[in-house]
């Protein structure tokens, strides 16, 4: 069996390229958006001859000299991008100190990340397969306690919690989230 080359798809004309032969039309901005994720989470797309599209984790690659490259399509890396827009979002809303304008710009990304799935679904059907969900229940107390610093009144509440003293339930429910993952 002859190795087929594949050929990185580093440009956002390139990637242009790639999901018009799977009949996606992509702006410059969407594919941009998509290189941006592929490559900030550590993959690439490639392709061969015939423009069949591959997932590339090129930390992998780094890491152990060679990739199991996987079949992909243009739909499954925008849910990926999506995904990964989503955690990022996740994270960047649970800071104390929100960065406002990273989140208007993460905000943005979903849009258009959401109008690029439209026209990747209305071509491409999806790949059904097993996802882990893990489900995060955040429980939030307020403890009043007379201290004479911050660590101090932190180290008593602890001291208190882990002597069974606060025990959350139900009332002191604060939200949840959904995660991939474990």
């Amino acid at each position: 069996m002859t190795d087929v080359k594949m050929t990185e798809v580093k440009t956002a004309e390139g990637l242009v390229v790639v999901a018009a032969r799977q009949g996606v039309k992509m702006s410059l901005v969407e594919a941009d958006i998509v290189l941006g994720y592929m490559e900030g989470h550590g993959y690439a797309l490639v392709f061969d001859e015939h423009y069949r599209v591959m997932l590339h984790d090129t930390e992998e690659e780094e890491k152990y000299g060679y990739t199991n490259d996987e079949p992909y399509s243009i739909r499954a890396a925008v849910e990926f991008c999506q995904e990964m827009n989503g955690e990022l979002l996740q994270e960047a809303s649970d800071k104390e100190q929100r960065n406002e304008s990273y989140i208007r710009d993460l905000r943005k990304d979903e849009f258009i990340l959401d109008g690029l799935m439209e026209k990747a679904a209305a071509v491409i059907p999806p790949v059904i397969r097993q996802y882990d969900i893990v489900i995060l229940e955040h429980l939030k107390r307020v403890v009043s306690v007379e201290a004479a610093s911050w660590e101090e009144a932190k180290d008593k509440v602890e001291q208190e919690w882990n002597a069974g003293e606060h025990v959350l339930g139900s009332e002191d429910f604060a939200g949840v989230s959904f995660n991939t993952g474990s």
